[in-house]
């Protein structure tokens, strides 16, 4: 079945047709590591992650490229707030994001790429740049101009005036020609406050601009031109235009990317995430209100990866419950294994093959749980989706059911009911429970705890 994918490039749905047969470059733009990880980080990359999952379940063999920005003003100012060094801050967000990937099931990319490694290559590219007319240098920074790039802005569909009005900079600090000009090269404002992100160049001491590292990085480790370009989709104007300008300028090849993907905005209670609207909700903060990382894969999942998503702690609590509720579902299906049933495998592949629609692969998934089918072809069939859902429905333990804290508060207050003679009480619980999808018995080793059925 061929996949269909919504190209932002050519603002339409295209058939997937790699550049070499079934090799698949892919870069995905990754963190910058000053601070954790937010939600709308955690949506793109386990959106990401399907699509690769989706790509190598369909036979083709991705080289997954995943860049970590550990050198950036941000990071400058982070380390000169907690008086620490920028490599202890880099280290200290990066670990925590690693760590953080495999929580929510991301597979480890093919290369975890660090702007710091490659700092003789970046130089080269923006040497490359100015030598073809396309950089000029000025008091220790080189800025790309843009006017020389004919097709500027055939990604955002921003004209050249539009990018100007659309960039805020003081022409006075920077010694840009033009506003639109954007930094290759940052000359070092502070030696003493920059040790691990300041070097020497031809044009000073200083280090690299935000889009440059992308360029090279990829082009070092997936060539000059490649297959899929992933990020949100706030990263479209000026991150991957910019990206383009520059790659195409230096290459003289185009397209820099065949496919262009971004996934939409994540907001949080209808705003978006802000801290000075106190709506901003770090992956960490997940854990610490008792949510398990999967139940938050399992709610992003749940809208197409293009459309704006709205979060909110009632969300999060009802797609815990849904969890809770498919795993137990699962469980009671055994541990035999049957035959995967090609109807609904037709119809997964299917609706994932029409630009990676998740939501409907969810509800197909759930469609098995109600079918017909014997519980080993059930099971079969719903462990074969989760190859690319990836909701870890594969390790489950038979034996270990899986009780939200809040049924297990409504038993504790059941029990103390029963020991007080409150049986009007008790059997108001017990309906409650049951209304919350869990069944409760009373033996003589005390009460169980079941799904219902």
């Amino acid at each position: 079945m061929a996949l269909k994918l919504y190209n932002t490039l050519t603002r339409k749905k295209e058939t997937f047709k790699p550049i070499d047969g079934k090799k698949v470059g892919m870069y995905v733009c990754g963190p910058t590591v000053y601070d954790s990880g937010h939600l709308g980080h955690a949506r793109t990359y386990i959106v990401f992650d399907v699509i690769r999952k989706h790509l190598e379940k369909s036979g083709y063999d991705v080289n997954f490229i995943s860049n970590i920005t550990d050198v950036h003003d941000s990071i400058i100012e982070r380390a000169k707030k907690e008086k620490t060094t920028i490599k202890e801050i880099s280290d200290k967000y990066t670990d925590e994001f690693l760590k953080e990937l495999k929580e929510l099931e991301i597979k480890e990319a093919s290369t975890y790429p660090r702007v710091s490694e490659y700092i003789p290559q970046i130089i080269k590219f923006i040497e490359l740049l100015i030598d073809k007319k396309y950089a000029y240098e000025k008091n220790g920074s080189v800025y790309f101009d843009v006017s020389k790039f004919k097709n500027y802005g055939k990604l955002s569909r921003r004209k050249l005036e539009e990018a100007k009005s659309g960039t805020r900079v003081d022409l006075d600090k920077y010694e840009k020609d033009e506003a639109a000009d954007f930094a290759l090269w940052k000359k070092s404002e502070n030696e003493d406050e920059e040790v691990g992100a300041s070097w020497k160049s031809p044009w000073g001491q200083g280090r690299p601009g935000w889009h440059i590292e992308c360029s090279v990085m990829s082009k070092e480790l997936l060539g000059e031109q490649f297959d899929i370009h992933a990020g949100a989709n706030d990263l479209t104007f000026p991150h991957h235009e910019n990206e383009i300008a520059q790659s195409e300028a230096a290459s003289g090849k185009s397209p820099f990317v065949k496919y262009w993907i971004h996934s939409g905005l994540l907001t949080v209670n209808g705003r978006k995430m802000s801290k000075s609207l106190n709506n901003f909700i770090t992956i960490p903060e997940i854990k610490a209100k008792g949510f398990n990382f999967l139940a938050l894969r399992y709610l992003l999942l749940q809208t197409h990866y293009r459309s704006k998503q709205n979060f909110t702690w009632q969300a999060m609590e009802a797609a815990q419950k849904g969890y809770h509720n498919l795993i137990n579902q699962i469980k009671k299906l055994g541990d035999e294994k049957g035959e995967i049933n090609k109807e609904y495998n037709d119809k997964f592949i299917e609706k994932i093959s029409d630009d990676f629609n998740f939501p409907q692969g969810l509800v197909i998934t759930h469609e098995v749980l109600k079918s017909n089918l014997t519980d080993p072809d059930k099971l079969a069939t719903i462990l074969d989706f989760d190859k690319v859902l990836g909701l870890n429905l594969g390790q489950i333990k038979k034996e270990e059911l899986i009780i939200p804290e809040e049924i297990k508060d409504l038993v504790k207050q059941r029990e103390q009911a029963r020991k007080d003679k409150d049986w009007a009480k008790s059997d108001k619980i017990r309906k409650e429970i049951k209304e919350k999808g869990f069944e409760i018995k009373d033996t003589e080793k005390g009460q169980k705890i079941s799904p219902k059925d």
